[in-house]
């Protein structure tokens, strides 16, 4: 907060006058402890209306709404994955698994075989999508999970062909790791996995998954809107990704998950 707001008060404070003064809201060139009060006050509603980081990714709130102001659709690569129809995705099943594009979302159902694996990513790459100082968005939306425990799932963008995506390959996305949501950034021979903190629910829902990827600087991953972890190492040097969306049965029971829309932001 005090690279926001440098003389951050978080709440008001209490203010005395001094012995023997008494508050007479007459006296306008005369400033009393109440007076103090009412703007400390006004300042922490300032605060809250604004939330803890009012600049978000950007150097500082004025650099956010420069950069808001000159946003239009020409201002950055924009695409949206609604899953619909086949054609665009390569998906394959194990056992009973089946991949249903089902517009706007994708279902995924496992077979009930330890490590039957259901996944579903694009046919081809996204060509130059990360570029050094431009900030890439992703983000996934979770709306149905059947069960909690016993499944790993991956909501990417990798640059490998491997299914699942093995953990070290080029990737920037998140892993659900019986039901708990990790970030994960690899580089090709290592990588980083960090958990958000979230254990998901099951049954429906509209979880949202963002990430915002910072190339040779950092990934932030946000559930919810809320910002939960931000990793610095092992970050990809790919330019081309393509999404990855995969289900993995570590149990022996059906699991199904369901994915609506994907977007991605890259900016120019």
């Amino acid at each position: 907060m005090a690279a926001d707001y440098p003389g951050a008060i978080y709440s008001p404070r209490t203010k005395t006058n001094r012995s023997g003064v008494v508050y007479d809201a007459a006296k306008e060139t005369v400033i009393f402890a109440e007076d103090i009060s009412k703007d400390d006050a006004e300042v922490v509603a300032i605060e809250t209306e604004l939330g803890l980081l009012p600049k978000g990714a950007y150097a500082s709130v004025k650099a956010r709404l420069d950069a808001l102001a000159a946003k239009n659709i020409f201002s950055s690569f924009i695409d949206l994955i609604n899953w619909q129809g086949p054609d665009a995705f390569s998906s394959a099943a194990d056992g009973i698994g089946d991949a249903g594009f089902n517009c706007p979302e994708l279902v995924l159902n496992s077979g009930y075989v330890l490590n039957d694996l259901t996944y579903a990513k694009t046919l081809a790459y996204y060509q130059n999508l990360v570029a050094a100082g431009k900030l890439l968005t992703i983000e996934f939306q979770i709306t149905t999970l059947t069960t909690i425990g016993d499944f790993a799932a991956w909501l990417n963008a990798v640059n490998d062909n491997a299914d699942p995506p093995a953990d070290h390959d080029y990737c920037v996305g998140f892993i659900i790791r019986d039901s708990v949501v990790y970030g994960h950034c690899a580089n090709g021979t290592a990588e980083t996995e960090t958990t958000t903190g979230i254990t998901l629910s099951q049954g429906s829902q509209r979880t949202r998954l963002k990430l915002i990827f910072n190339p040779g600087t950092d990934c932030k991953f946000y559930v919810d809107d809320v910002l939960k972890l931000t990793i610095t190492t092992n970050l990809p040097t790919a330019f081309s990704f393509r999404i990855y969306v995969g289900l993995q049965n570590l149990g022996e029971d059906v699991q199904t998950m369901r994915v609506a829309r994907v977007l991605i932001d890259k900016a120019y």
